[in-house]
């Protein structure tokens, strides 16, 4: 898995429950590369962040 593959599959996971396959592929991928890791962390504080605008926190 690329860093572009990556990228499309953890938008992906937003939405979707991803295969075992495609977990692990990227666990391994996230586990060898910072930036999609850092990536992936911004989305999870995206997502946090609307959620709690969107109750009225």
């Amino acid at each position: 898995m690329n860093c572009k593959e990556a990228h499309r599959v953890l938008c992906d996971a937003q939405d979707r429950k991803l295969s075992f396959v495609r977990r692990l592929a990227l666990r391994w991928h996230l586990s060898i590369c910072d930036h999609c890791t850092r990536f992936n962390r911004q989305l999870g504080f995206l997502r946090t962040a609307v959620k709690r605008y969107r109750d009225g926190e």
